[in-house]
């Protein structure tokens, strides 16, 4: 995994935000060998999870990619504004000086935090607990990606493999 993204989800954990790992992360903490750039997690979108959130964010230098202030996500009608009026399904940070440093926050109900954290389990990363969505979870949700993408497909395969062994 790359450094960039232990940096990140290790900061996650250190600045006590409610989260769970989703997306090619995920599939490369259960295992499986897989190049992957960017971070998808879910969230508890509670004001203080947020807040918590937002300060990470600006202590990795990471910021809106998008003309939005990092702000507007404590405010739930913003939020909803984001994804009815923008069809915006993630809210992505990036580091200005690295675009390799990408984390994507999902904003929809699909990805609720509150379901996906009681279908996750912890992954030891840097000595530090990280939350990550389950194989059989991830499985799932690669295959709702329409159209179909090889990498998912791929990771699909490769999930099922790992899933199967003892």
């Amino acid at each position: 995994m790359n450094n960039h993204l232990k940096e990140i989800l290790t900061a996650l954990a250190r600045g006590g935000v409610k989260f769970v790992v989703c997306g090619g992360v995920a599939v490369v903490l259960h295992g499986v060998e897989r190049m992957t750039l960017d971070l998808d997690i879910s969230m508890g979108m509670s004001g203080d999870n947020l807040a918590k959130l937002l300060k990470v964010m600006k202590k990795q230098g990471m910021i809106p990619r998008v003309p939005v202030p990092a702000e507007a996500l404590l405010d739930p009608e913003m939020r909803r504004s984001m994804i009815e009026e923008k069809n915006a399904l993630v809210f992505t940070f990036i580091d200005p000086d690295n675009p390799y440093r990408q984390l994507d926050l999902f904003l929809g109900d699909e990805h609720a935090y509150d379901a996906l954290s009681r279908d996750s389990e912890k992954v030891l990363l840097e000595g530090m607990e990280i939350p990550v969505i389950s194989i059989d979870r991830l499985i799932e949700m690669k295959r709702r990606i329409d159209p179909p993408r090889e990498k998912d497909i791929s990771d699909i395969l490769h999930l099922e493999r790992r899933k199967d062994r003892p």
